[in-house]
């Protein structure tokens, strides 16, 4: 498996002059973590995280200070011909979330993270699975036509409601239900 088939194609990306805050406004957006640096060719410049807009956050509160500042500029790229394996050792040997995945020449061609290998992954052990059943809609505890005509066929003519009114009370029961009776005729008085 290539990381090729894996990777998200066409990242959105941020340019150097951009300001942190828009950056971190992009990152809120489309709910990401990290956004690839590239130059006006396509190539790919730096990489900054959301860790590193939270830093800067907090450094830089009033100021605007451009993302080229605060990226890292010497990035873990991975080939996209390379195995997916290749792709998952390097984020666990780096302790990284995401790889952008460059051409030969240096352009962005995507990024791989560690949800697109948690996808790959699911992908490959389902694969060996038998097709997942269907399962069932639990019956409703309201009786259809169709079962009430079944249950009177059955001689079951009793419904759920009349069940519960032939079983003998509680005296725990029995006391609510007169304490409660006294209430309602105290109140129509």
């Amino acid at each position: 498996m290539d990381v090729r088939k894996h990777m998200t194609a066409r990242p959105i990306t941020i340019a150097e002059d951009t300001d942190f805050k828009e950056a971190m406004g992009i990152m809120q957006r489309h709910r990401i973590r990290r956004l690839p640096v590239v130059d006006a060719s396509g190539a790919l410049s730096g990489i900054v995280a959301e860790r590193d807009l939270v830093t800067a956050a907090d450094r830089y509160l009033n100021s605007p200070v451009e993302v080229a500042r605060i990226m890292t500029r010497q990035v873990v790229t991975i080939g996209d011909r390379a195995p997916v394996t290749d792709a998952a050792a390097l984020l666990i040997e780096r302790k990284i979330g995401g790889l952008p995945v460059t051409d030969a020449a240096g352009r962005l061609l995507g990024i791989i993270t560690e949800t697109d290998l948690l996808k790959a992954l699911t992908a490959l052990l389902r694969q060996g699975e038998p097709k997942p059943r269907a399962i069932p809609k639990r019956a409703s505890k309201a009786k259809t036509p169709a079962r009430k005509k079944a249950a009177v066929e059955k001689g079951r003519v009793a419904t759920a409601r009349t069940a519960k009114a032939k079983a003998p009370l509680k005296p725990q029961q029995k006391r609510a239900r007169s304490a409660t009776a006294n209430a309602k005729r105290a109140g129509k008085r």
